[in-house]
């Protein structure tokens, strides 16, 4: 690629996220318009503010298929199973849609109601099919999910600095000056030194805020960052069997890697993954069920247990979802451990979930989703142990998405994690749901400013 511009940043450009538009004339005086993207980063690192606002990049690379493939589909395979690559390159434009989108254009998820015995739909591949967008770009845009939550945070009077992952590949010290480190939306991938960087803030007494879900894969950046490596299979990538094996491209949570996500996260994408997605969950509420309405969280909010939020319309629990493994006790959610989740991980909220869809019609229609046999995380038990086949078509395995915080507790200072594991959380803030507008602002308030001063023992 040929350079044919370059621009010169001015010193007073405020951290952010910057679109850029091309566009030509064609020899038939049409317009043709596709868009980028850059982050200006501070210039002095927390000095306007204590909020760090990150931009799930890996996410965008995995799903990016500009030129004809990324880590979801590409050559061979079958018209329901395409076969992805396990290696993609940087050094390509973005796919239309995974930036920028006309207004109305339909989520991933499917609002509306289904009718006995219809089948589910996926609005959003039929709309990128005729339309000419990414067809994965309801899975991924940057219009769809942290474009909406910059606009209603700037909006309340937030003051955000913006990275992106692969600022914190680079640099995993980068969020430590920060109280407070934000993700939101879909952010499904990162490499151990994106996720180190997570961990290095927590430890220096920061705080992350995850309103986002799917949290699963590990990748990695080769070539010099040029190359996107992705294998989904352990199997198949060279690390496997060697001493750098826990690098592999594969679930965190796999034993081989030997750093489960609840470790860091308090949940986990890969103990269920959908909700009101093709035929996952299709006449779900769309949101989270009240547990726990005395949580800090919820201070002002006047939640009762049992309370749903976000439901439809909005449908905030949704598209992919996080939890963890699970019991009740005196009706209350307590996680049990074998995903790697801490003890003490208090669960706010719930809704169900599962990791595939069910399938009604025996096999006779392609409604959906290309991993509805797998992915490559089998969920038979003989890779995850806390995945186990259940009762019913093709084995879906039940469970919940969450809403959960933890403090750290690793060594005195440690932060807290707090997260709200729906990619759609986002929608709730856009429509202006009270609700999620309310706990939204008090994860923010509270992790963004000075420590709070330790209090008597928790009501769990």
């Amino acid at each position: 690629w040929p350079v044919a511009l370059q621009v010169q940043v001015p010193s007073g450009w405020r951290s952010g996220f910057y679109v850029v538009i091309v566009r030509v004339r064609d020899e038939d005086g049409g317009i043709f318009e596709r868009e980028h993207f850059f982050v200006v980063k501070p210039a002095t690192p927390a000095g306007a503010t204590s909020i760090a606002f990150v931009v799930s990049t890996a996410t965008m690379n995995a799903y990016n298929d500009w030129g004809g493939g990324n880590s979801y589909h590409g050559e061979g395979g079958t018209p329901r199973f395409k076969k992805a690559f396990p290696r993609t390159s940087l050094l390509r434009p973005w796919s239309r849609g995974l930036i920028r989108l006309p207004g109305g254009a339909p989520r991933a998820v499917s609002t509306a109601e289904l009718a006995p015995f219809a089948v589910p739909s996926l609005p959003a591949h039929a709309y990128a099919h005729h339309y000419g967008f990414a067809r994965d770009y309801g899975d991924a845009s940057w219009a769809l999910y942290g474009k909406l939550f910059i606009e209603w945070a700037e909006a309340a009077g937030y003051t955000l600095d913006y990275y992106t992952l692969h600022d914190l590949h680079d640099d995993p010290h980068a969020l430590e000056p920060y109280r407070l480190s934000i993700v939101v939306g879909h952010d499904e991938y990162s490499s151990w030194p994106m996720r180190q960087a997570i961990e290095n803030q927590l430890a220096a007494g920061g705080n992350h805020a995850r309103f986002a879900g799917n949290n699963i894969w590990q990748v990695r950046y080769e070539d010099g960052g040029t190359t996107f490596v992705n294998h989904k299979d352990e199997t198949t990538d060279p690390l496997f069997g060697t001493d750098q094996q826990r690098f592999v491209s594969n679930a965190w949570d796999l034993p081989c890697v030997g750093w489960p996500l609840a470790h860091t996260f308090g949940l986990t994408g890969s103990n269920v993954i959908h909700a009101m997605y093709g035929g996952a969950a299709p006449r779900a509420s769309g949101g989270f069920t009240i547990y726990r309405p005395w949580h800090w969280s919820l201070e002002g909010s006047d939640l009762y247990f049992g309370d749903l939020i976000g439901g439809r319309p909005d449908c905030i629990a949704a598209y992919e979802i996080d939890g963890c493994d699970f019991t009740m006790r005196d009706g209350l959610p307590y996680p049990t451990g074998r995903d790697g989740a801490p003890a003490h991980l208090t669960i706010i909220a719930m809704a169900p979930a599962v990791q595939h869809e069910e399938d009604h019609f025996n096999g006779t229609t392609a409604t959906t989703m290309n991993s509805v046999a797998n992915p490559s995380i089998k969920g038979d038990g003989t890779e995850l142990p806390h995945l186990e086949e259940h009762e019913g078509a093709r084995h879906p395995k039940y469970g919940a998405g969450m809403i959960a915080s933890y403090d750290r507790g690793v060594a005195a200072g440690d932060g807290t994690m707090f997260v709200a594991g729906a990619t759609d959380w986002v929608v709730g803030l856009q429509r202006r749901n009270w609700f999620v507008e309310k706990i939204t602002r008090n994860v923010l308030d509270r992790l963004s400013g000075p420590r709070p001063a330790a209090s008597s023992a928790p009501r769990v």
